[in-house]
This record gives structure tokens, sequence and C-alpha cells, in this order.
């Protein structure tokens, strides 16, 4: 880092910006440290998010992995990291050489957002220097707040003292135990910052001696004041007391790491890297506290199929303008802002009916009870998820072809433009050497590319070319999709088929559509229509997309179909389903070898009002089955072409009269961690879209700044207090976006109006309280206050209130083993807020207490599991006491509830015991 520390400042137009947005932002009551922004390169900037957004660490192997992959993601252009931003005193911010101008100023405001939550959230006091790590009363500070937190520095030291200890003891030695204290690292007390330190018992303290109370009396009255029975007594409380006291610890430690440093047997090397490794978890305490409180990006992949006013289109296209309006599931909305983001961590969703859709790990879907939204990254396998289609939302006008036919370039126009003679060219293209070599071959690149792309000489492009994507020709691509071909090397394209329907059908579309005459051949019972003409061929190619050769893996629906309205996609599915698909007792099946082909007409179904199931078959072809009431409205809003197949599916229908509606909702069956370029919109309104059969929700905060507004005061001021914070989060079982940002507005209204206090509160009259605003203006203030004094918990706690739960249907659900499916548990605002609270509490982490340091009487560890309804990770337990046991170099008991029964599981060091506990 040293090599280019002097070479990162930045230069003067950025400078200027800088100083106008922390203008800005300070004027609007913004408080935070001094910022320092400095510009890397990609090398650089991966080198310090290596090691976790700080220029230098102690040495370990993770560090080193994480900088490959980074490295690497570069190099094949998948990774762009925007910005980095450290909680120190003063801060530090990195911004990316080669970001646009735009981009550099959204992540100037953006940063000023961080700092001022870093300085000014009580949570992050515990990461004050100057008070030894004890704050005992965050809410008080000084006037002139000016805390050490150089934390780039201690990090720094962190590394110099660990790399002593490895020139001296050796890399793996180090590294080793490295790895044992990093699988501890969170049994740390959250809140240990915040309370005092209890006093270490002294081993060697001489006992006092043991004194009986008495009470006070006249000797003669001794023996009847005092009788003997009394003194026992006495003295058995006594001794209880201190055998109580005999136990070690004498109350139990949340703080493992704080006990183990205390009171374990190490080595003074060990000790060192054990307090770095619990000093650097308590300083990432605070970004786990203030979850809800800050949120960040959620996006989707860029092939994800959304439904818009111009079709069922791609989200990179949708991103890159295509479209402006989307549909929310329910009606059409308004798209005003885009955005991409390179090389974030996502998920892969799929479910039960094969639908799939991969985002940001903190991307939301809605769940099956149409209220609550999930992020990927807390979904589960077994949830249930609202399946959408786009309400009937189709493109009004047929997509127009904009195709000019490329001019073929002949051996003639090679050598009229090189200036020697055909016959020179021949030579040349035969491998011989002539003049002008360079220029004959760089003229015939271009000749040679177009024959192998198929494009047509003059001559061969005089045929009619349809200007609009209608129903015919429709019908045809769904034919050519289905059962057709398309060959470049034979200069042909057609149908292979067994009804003669069928090919009747194809062959009089294509000669009404193209002006060519088709031959038709048998083939036993089989009928071959084909069309011989290149400039077709290069047409349907070209211009519509499809595939040529031996494709059948590869085969997907046109866009120019995707983007029709719905009677020309009609017409292409019928055509299509009368090729691949077929109707009897297991309802309607279509057949296909392409998961991508099966996926769209699974999409386009969707939209007609239609579920369907999407699964692998044995032979390795993918399966899309319509059953019940949607093979009936299969039947009537789309139906086959032919009249055998359409007769089954209405006698599918005929003899299923009991058909039960259909719950449009399915059930997640795996998720998959990955990684991609990711993309997003925001929708006006409702701040939601239907894509890939799902319903998405936008990110709101992030998209509010990338608009052209971004350095409004007032938009600085919304984004520092209700979405910042430190970048990385920590996981959990709560979508923190919906809630926080809802509860920031709902605190800011009820302020500005009035709607708190002892008046309020004891106000009966409902309409009274509808109509309540004694326009007091206090909710700016009041949301500087909540951003300085709470944590998720308490923010959840004192906020959230019993109409803020009726308004944004905040329930409880669990699964219902009867009906299998989740279903609401309760309506009860007291208990859905418990359940909000217990969430968030500890960050999900268990709760572990050192029970006893001498359990047994043998020297052994006694760790106790307080369970509250969690049942611990067996495999997490077992790693994590080996690891004790490496530290404690004795014998390590975890007590824990397993399936509501008591257990002691034991590991020696060699092998895991477990037996279960008597009541």
């Amino acid at each position: 880092m040293s090599e280019f520390a002097l070479k990162t400042a930045l230069p003067q137009y950025l400078v200027k910006e800088q100083e106008r947005i922390e203008k800005i932002a300070a004027a609007e009551g913004l408080d935070f440290f001094p910022t320092v922004f400095e510009i890397l390169t990609y090398d650089q900037m991966n080198e310090i998010a290596a090691y976790g957004g700080f220029p230098n660490r102690f040495p370990h192997w993770r560090y080193g992995m994480e900088y490959e992959r980074l490295a690497k993601s570069y190099e094949y252009g998948l990774s762009k990291i925007y910005e980095m931003v450290i909680n120190n005193n003063p801060s530090y911010a990195y911004l990316l050489e080669g970001n646009s101008l735009t981009d550099q100023k959204l992540v100037m405001a953006h940063v000023y957002g961080h700092v001022d939550f870093f300085k000014n959230n009580f949570c992050f006091r515990a990461t004050d220097l100057d008070t030894g790590g004890r704050t005992t009363d965050p809410a008080q500070r000084p006037k002139n707040y000016d805390p050490n937190r150089r934390w780039i520095d201690k990090m720094a030291n962190h590394g110099s003292r660990v790399r002593r200890h490895v020139a001296r003891l050796g890399i793996n030695k180090v590294e080793d135990f490295i790895d044992q204290c990093l699988s501890l690292e969170n049994l740390i007390d959250p809140h240990a910052a915040f309370h005092g330190r209890r006093p270490r018992r002294d081993p060697d303290a001489e006992e006092k001696a043991t004194e009986i109370p008495r009470l006070k009396s006249k000797d003669y009255m001794e023996s009847f004041i005092n009788p003997e029975e009394y003194l026992e007594e006495q003295r058995q409380k006594i001794v209880a007391e201190k055998e109580r006291e005999k136990k070690f610890p004498a109350h139990p430690e949340r703080d493992i790491l704080r006990f183990l440093l205390d009171n374990a047997p190490l080595e003074r090397w060990e000790r060192d890297v054990l307090e770095i490794i619990r000093e650097e978890a308590l300083y990432f305490v605070p970004q786990m506290q203030t979850k809800v409180m800050n949120e960040g990006w959620a996006c989707v992949r860029n092939d994800t199929r959304v439904f818009t006013a111009a079709g069922l289109v791609r989200m990179d296209a949708l991103v890159a303008g295509v479209s402006s309006l989307v549909s929310d599931g329910e009606t059409v909305r308004h798209v005003y802002d885009r955005n991409i983001i390179k090389d974030h961590p996502t998920i892969k969703m799929r479910t039960r009916r094969g639908l799939a859709v991969e985002g940001s790990v903190n991307h939301r879907v809605l769940l099956a009870d149409g209220s609550t939204w999930r992020r990927l990254d807390e979904l589960a396998v077994g949830e249930r998820v609202k399946v959408s289609g786009g309400a009937g939302v189709w493109p009004e006008a047929m997509m127009p072809i904009a195709f000019t036919m490329p001019e073929r370039l002949t051996i003639a126009d090679v050598a009229r433009k090189t200036e020697v003679s055909p016959f020179t060219v021949l030579r040349r293209r035969a491998g011989m050497n002539v003049r002008a070599a360079n220029a004959i071959d760089e003229a015939l690149e271009h000749y040679e590319a177009q024959v192998v792309a198929g494009v047509p000489t003059a001559q061969a492009a005089e045929v009619r070319l349809p200007r609009v994507v209608d129903e015919d020709l429709a019908a045809f691509l769904g034919y050519l999709v289905g059962d057709g071909h398309i060959s470049r090397v034979k200069r042909n394209f057609g149908l292979t088929t067994g009804d003669e329907a069928q090919a009747l059908s194809f062959q009089q579309l294509g000669e009404r559509l193209f002006g060519i005459r088709a031959r038709v051949k048998r083939d036993g019972n089989r009928q071959r229509v084909l069309f011989h003409s290149q400039a077709v061929a290069y047409f349907l190619v070209a211009a519509l997309g499809l595939k040529h050769g031996p494709s059948a893996r590869e085969k997907e629906i046109p866009d120019a179909v995707l983007q029709s309205p719905a009677h020309v996609v009609r017409a292409f599915l019928r055509a299509y389903y009368d090729c691949d698909g077929h109707a009897g007792e297991s309802g309607v099946i279509l057949v296909t070898s392409s998961d991508a082909l099966a996926e769209q007409t699974q999409l386009l179904l969707l939209n007609f009002g239609i579920l369907s199931r999407k699964r692998r078959a044995k032979d390795d072809c993918w399966r899309l089955q319509i059953q019940g009431k949607s093979a009936q409205v299969f039947a009537e809003k789309i139906g086959f072409g032919l009249v055998r197949k359409q007769r089954a599916v209405d006698a599918y229908v005929e003899n299923h009269q009991w058909f039960k509606d259909e719950v449009w909702e399915d059930e997640v069956v795996s998720l998959e961690p990955s990684r991609a370029d990711v993309y997003d919109i925001s929708v006006e309104g409702t701040h939601r879209y239907a894509g890939a059969g799902f319903i998405h929700h936008n990110s709101y905060w992030h998209s509010k700044l990338m608009t052209t507004k971004i350095l409004d005061a007032s938009e600085i001021i919304d984004y520092a207090d209700n979405n910042a914070g430190v970048l990385a989060t920590s996981g959990g079982r709560l979508n923190p976006y919906k809630l926080g940002v809802e509860l920031y507005r709902n605190i800011e209204e009820r302020w500005d109006k009035g709607q708190f206090g002892k008046e309020w509160e004891e106000c009966d009259d409902l309409d009274a309280k509808k109509h309540w605003n004694l326009r007091l203006g206090l909710g700016k203030k009041k949301i500087f206050e909540v951003r300085s004094l709470y944590n998720d918990v308490t923010f959840i706690d004192e906020f959230l209130t019993a109409d803020f739960c009726r308004d944004q249907k905040l329930f409880s659900f669990s699964w219902s083993n009867r009906n299998e499916r989740y279903e609401i548990e309760t309506r009860e605002f007291k208990q859905v807020k418990e359940k909000l609270l217990f969430q968030l509490t500890n960050a999900g982490n268990p709760f572990l207490y050192v029970e006893d340091a001498n359990y047994d009487n043998r020297g052994e560890l006694l760790v106790r599991h307080d369970h509250q309804g969690l049942d611990l990770k067996a495999d997490y337990a077992r790693e994590c006491m080996k690891s004790l046991v490496r530290v404690w170099k004795r014998p390590v008991n975890l007590l824990t509830i397993v399936e509501g029964k008591q257990v002691m599981v034991r590991y020696d060091g060699r092998e895991h015991s477990t037996r279960h506990m008597r009541p």
C-alpha cells in the first residue's frame, strides 16, 4: 500500500465536487467526521477490498484468496467495485478510477451519509478508542465530539504484531491458531462496551475467617436470643453462599472471548492473537446492530425477463431503455430510474413449478401472502412465493421489423476495390502469392465473412420480406421453432411433420409471406415442406434471431414475438403447440430439448393466466405441463390448430369438471449462491414489477439518488437518515428494507403532525386521530434524533405501533402441515412485534455463556446455550467446540436443547460424545 499511498489524491475537478457536496450536506444538518477521498485503480481497489476495506490487516491466507478472486474477476471483465468507506476519524473513502462523473457524485453523497451515521449513531461509540472500549453512557458526549477512531492505524498495528509472531514462530503455527480464533469470533458480547467490567477473581487471595452473625443481646439472654438452631441456620447460609462463590465464573459470562483471554492457559503470543481477533470482531458489531436502519442495493440478473408494455423483455434491455412502462402484477407502472451493479453476490431461486430468478442477495420477492417481502438471502427452502404474470399487459402495436438486406460483395467487387483483376483475387484466395496481397486479404476478409453468414447475392435477395410481425408470420415462426429447420449450407428452410394439415398450413403461410413456392416431399408417413431461398433463410436468422443447423437445445422464442401483442403471441403458441405439444389424461404437455424455450413459453402462458410446471424428464428433455383450471384457460385462449389435438384438450377439460380454484403461489425448492452483474429499475407508486414469474421489489432509496437530482439537499438528507450506514450487512431472517424505510417515513409524518405524546395516546376518537395534524414540523428533528440514539432492536421496540403494523399489513406466519403451505399465524400486534424483535436480537447468532470453568471439578469448560426456541446447527457447534478445546486446552462441554430435550455435548480433543440430561 505504501507504494501508491501518495499517488491517490483526487483530481481538481473532483475536489471541487467534493467541496460542493460537503457544503450542501453540512448546511442541511449532517454532522460528519473529516472525510478523505482517494481515487484508486482497479488493482488498488481490489487489494483494499481483499482486506475488508482497510489498507492493511494481519496476514492470513483468506485475504490472499479474496484478492485472487477479485483480481481474476477484474481480468475477465466481471468485476467493478464502485466505492468503499471506513468507520474511522478521519473517515477514508475510496473512489474507483474510471467511473463517470455522475457515479463519483453519487458515491460522495453516499459516503457523507455513511460518515454522518458513523459519527452520530450511539452504537458506533463502541469503536471510540479513547474510551478504552468502555462507554457507559453512549447518549452523552462532549460538545466538541472528536473521538479517537484511528482504526486504520490500529488494524495496521495488529498486522505488525502478528507479523512479529510469524517471524519468530513460523507462518503455519500462527495461521493455524488464527483459523481457530476466527471460528470463535462471534462469541462476544455485543454490548460489552456499554457496561462495566466485573472484578476478576484472585485465586491467591486468603480466605477470611467465617463469623456467624448474632443478634445483639445481654449475656444472660444469649441462649434465648441466639439459640443454637438459629446459629446453625445462619452457618448453613454462609456455607451455601461460599459454595456459590467458589463456582467460577460466579455469573454466566456471555463474552466468551474475553473470558478465554482472562483465564485460558495461553502463551503470550496466543493471547495477543486472540485479543486482536476479539477487538476486530467488536469493531464490526455496530454494523450488525443497525441493519434495519441501513439497507443497500437490490437487483436481478441481466437475462431476467420482465413483463412490460413492450412485451416480455430482458432486464438489460429494459435498463437500456426499451420500455418505460412495466407491469407490477396488477397494472402498468412507469419506470423512472435504472442502474447496473457489476460483480455482485447473487442467489438463484428455483421453485416447484420450475420458475427461476437470480438476483442480488438482498433482492426482495413477494411471498405468497401478497404483502410480505423477503430478501433472497433470507428465503428458506420450503417457503412459498407469489407467482405472477404481467396481469395481461401486452404491447398494443405489432412489432416492426427494422431490417435491410446487406449488399453482398462479389469477387469482381473485391478486384475493383483492390485495383487488380478477378483472376488475381482468385489466385490469392487459393493461397498464391500475388501483388497487393495485403489489400486483397483485407477485402477478402469481408467477402468471406458474408459467405459464412449466408448473405444472399443480389439476384437471390429479390424476394418479398415482411415488415411487421403479424399473426401469419408468428404462426410460421411457431412451426419453424417447433419442427422446422434452417440450413445455411443447403440454403433452405422447412418443416417435417406427420400431420398433412400442419404441412399444408406451413406451406400456405410461407408462400403468402415470402412469395416463393415450396417443394413438398413424402418420407414414409411424414411430409417435408422445403423452401429454397438463401435470402429468406438469412432474413430469418439475421432479422428474427432463429437458430440454424442442429440447434434443438439452443432454440428460443424470437424477441420479435416476445414483444408482440397478445393475438400475435397466441398465433405463435398455437402453431408451436401443434408441433411439440399434445393433450391427454395428464393435461396439456409440451416437450422440448431447450430449457430457454420452455422457460419463455412458461412466462408467456402466465400472462394469459395459465399456470404450468416445467421439469426435466429422464430423456433429458424438458416437459411443460398444464393441468386443472389452467388447461381450460389454455383451451379457450390459445388452443391447438390441429383438430385432433384440440379435441383431446377439450376432452380433458370435459372429464375434469371438478377444477378447484388455482393458487398463484409456489414453493421454493433450491437457493444457489453465485456472482453476476445485476440490473435495477425504479418503479413509481408501488415500487415493484413482475418478472420471471414473480413480483420483485425495486431498490427505492439508491435509485432515488441515481436521478439527476442527486445533489438536491433534501434528497441527501433523506438518504443519510433512511439509508446511510455500513455497506456490508450480516444475514438474518428479517427483510429490513420495507420495514426500515416505511418506519422512518411514519416517524417523520407523526412528528410533523404531532401524533405522539400523552394527548395523542389518550385520544379514543378514531375520526379525530385520522385527521390529527398540529403542524409541529418536528419530523426532520426526530429523524436525526432516532439516527443517533437507536439501534435496530430499540428502533422497532419504540416506534413500531399497532397502527403502523396494521397499515403495513405486518402479520406473523407459520407453516401449516395440514394444508402444506404458509398461513397467517396471528394478526395480534404484540406477537408480531415480539417476533420481529426476536429475529433481530443478537443478529441471529445463538446466545452462548460460559457457565463453569471447572465443570465436574476436572478443569473442563461448560458452555450453556440459551435456547430461546432456536436449535444450534450441529456441524457448526462441533467445529466451534474443536476450536474452544484448542484455546482452553482442556475438554469442552456444551449444554443445549435438541428436539425439546436437554443434551450435553462433549469434545475431549479426539471425539465428540452426546448424552441426554435428566430433567
